[in-house]
């Protein structure tokens, strides 16, 4: 499967209806975030988008946060449409964003859900470590290592 990832920023309208359409894809849904629209807004204004297409529609999108100071990405949302999981597109875009920052930043970090087996997998299998245990999730990272 040949991937493409898109870094020009969407539509907001785009951005949020992907966001919301795949609430349901998470556990918990995200829809019983209590402040889902801030969240949205805050991801849209302050992240950088790392995305796929299929067609006309996206299939894949992960928002990062990153702190020129600290040099690392804080990646609040990832998240690949279910019907093309499996096919490395998150490990591919994880790549394409150390490819271009490897300069810039010295670490990745993001919280997963401690029950979401396939995604602990995956982050394992990019070479993301449990830096720490937050209660339902972990904190992962990535240590960034140029070359």
């Amino acid at each position: 499967m040949s991937i493409t990832i898109h870094t020009e920023p969407l539509a907001y309208t785009e951005f949020r209806d992907f966001i919301i359409s795949s609430a349901n894809w998470f556990v918990p849904s995200l829809l019983q975030m209590p402040n889902l629209d801030e969240w949205i807004l805050k991801m849209y204004h302050n992240g950088s988008m790392y995305y796929t297409i299929s067609g006309s529609n996206i299939i894949s999108l992960i928002v990062g946060y990153y702190n020129r100071e600290e040099r690392f990405l804080y990646i609040p949302y990832v998240c690949v449409n279910p019907d093309h999981q499996g096919h490395g597109i998150s490990q591919k875009t994880i790549n394409y964003i150390i490819e271009h920052l490897s300069t810039d930043i010295q670490k990745i970090l993001l919280e997963v859900r401690k029950d979401n087996n396939n995604a602990l997998q995956a982050y394992h299998k990019m070479g993301f470590y449990e830096a720490e245990d937050r209660d339902e999730k972990y904190l992962m990272k990535k240590e960034i290592h140029k070359s």
